[in-house]
């Protein structure tokens, strides 16, 4: 009887102290650490995001991206809306990702970007001479290789 009362001590007192320990406030130090964590945690979550941005996709982005809807979810889905669904889980924010995830009611990081699309407003006038000077050659081509065609 003796080693079990040993024991049953031995379990109270460490209980004690845990009650103690829990009681006591954090201490500076370790409240420091905890902010110094989360500011970093915020800091590589940024680089990550950026980094999906340029194209380079992490584990964490491929995961997210092979992620689908919930069973129960997915039964009542159409095919349209699946597809939608699964454009919507990339991390690209422009041009027909933009637009699914904006009729899907999502929020872009940049939602100006989408409208770039066309180009700037200014720009209008040197892109439409690219285009022109681009059909013009276009049209310049063909006919020299209709030409070299016809014997």
């Amino acid at each position: 009887v003796q080693p079990l009362r040993d024991k049953l001590k031995i379990t109270q007192d460490a209980l004690l102290r845990d009650i103690k320990r829990f009681r006591e406030p954090y201490s500076p130090e370790m409240l420091r650490a905890a902010r110094r964590a989360r500011q970093r945690r915020v800091a590589n979550k940024t680089r990550e995001r950026e980094r999906e941005a340029r194209g380079l996709y992490s584990e964490l982005t491929i995961t997210r991206m092979r992620q689908g809807p919930p069973a129960h979810v997915l039964a009542k889905m159409t095919p349209e809306q699946r597809k939608h669904y699964r454009i919507a889980l990339g991390p690209s924010e422009g041009g027909y990702a933009a637009a699914v995830k904006l009729k899907l009611g999502m929020k872009l990081r940049k939602p100006d970007l989408s409208k770039l699309e066309g180009g700037r407003t200014e720009n209008q006038a040197m892109l439409r001479a690219k285009v022109n000077d681009i059909m013009a050659e276009n049209e310049r081509r063909q006919r020299s290789d209709t030409d070299e065609v016809e014997p």
